[in-house]
């Protein structure tokens, strides 16, 4: 008994995570086998890097095609970066797609309201820094203010790529326009 309280003691210092949390429209996707996924272009809000790198945020409805009324909405969250580097010739880049459930979007979006969007014009202070952070089922959500310095980090947690995840710091002045679209799926969903 002690040997396996201890290996689960260890398993996540060791990177290794223990259990694979997915939300409900992985779910949806992956029970349903053959699905018709449908983007709101018009409320999409992408961030794209000085490298390249993108995250996007899409509104969508998925429909299960074997059973036409099986319908689910949520947000698509698709992640382009690098995954190798050349000196010589094109980078290789990787695309990641990650899902937020409607059932997160309460807590996601007050976290957005209540400590990132008040601290954007806000200071930390001198040699002060300021973490917060939220988790969804697949991504991790990371704004960092250190003096005046702020950055924004989103990571795909289900990834075989866990030392790739976007961040940027001159664009976190446009944060305000993921919440709008997170708002835009909320609101569409009470409808």
């Amino acid at each position: 008994m002690k040997k396996i309280t201890l290996l689960l003691f260890i398993l996540p210092f060791l990177g290794i995570s223990q259990e694979i949390s997915y939300s409900e429209p992985s779910q949806f996707i992956e029970k349903a086998g053959s699905v018709q996924i449908n983007l709101v272009e018009s409320e999409k809000t992408i961030f794209k890097s000085g490298l390249g790198e993108t995250v996007s945020f899409y509104p969508v409805e998925i429909i299960d095609l074997n059973q036409n009324q099986k319908k689910v909405s949520g947000i698509e969250v698709e992640s382009t970066f690098i995954t190798k580097e050349y000196q010589n010739k094109q980078d290789q880049y990787t695309k990641e797609t990650a899902w937020i459930g409607i059932d997160e979007l309460p807590v996601l979006i007050d976290w957005f309201e209540s400590y990132v969007i008040p601290n954007l014009s806000n200071p930390a202070g001198t040699k002060k820094t300021v973490k917060y952070i939220h988790s969804t089922k697949e991504i991790q959500f990371k704004f960092d203010v250190y003096n005046a310095t702020q950055t924004f980090t989103i990571a795909v947690k289900n990834t075989n790529h866990k030392d790739k995840y976007f961040w940027t710091e001159s664009r976190t002045k446009d944060i305000p326009s993921i919440l709008k679209t997170l708002k835009y799926m909320q609101t569409r969903t009470l409808n």
